[in-house]
């Protein structure tokens, strides 16, 4: 869908960029997070570190304490 700026050496990123979607309350819309270490300028994933994703359902999302959902990074599937 996506993709938020680079945010340089920290372990605890804020990120500024936001993405708006639509939700609809009868249907499962799943969404996947990937996580990279970028090194360089380039924009071509590939050419960067791959720390993991998270898997969630955007229904996860608007239902937690402040739409603020924590899930831990596994491998790429």
């Amino acid at each position: 869908f996506g993709r938020t700026e680079v945010i340089d050496n920290t372990l605890n990123p804020d990120f500024v960029k936001k993405f708006i979607l639509d939700y609809f309350f009868e249907e499962r819309q799943n969404l996947r997070f990937d996580l990279y270490d970028v090194d360089s300028k380039s924009a071509n994933l590939q050419k960067h570190d791959f720390l993991g994703q998270a898997y969630c359902t955007l229904g996860e999302v608007v239902g937690s304490l402040g739409s603020r959902l924590e899930k831990p990074l596994g491998q790429k599937s």
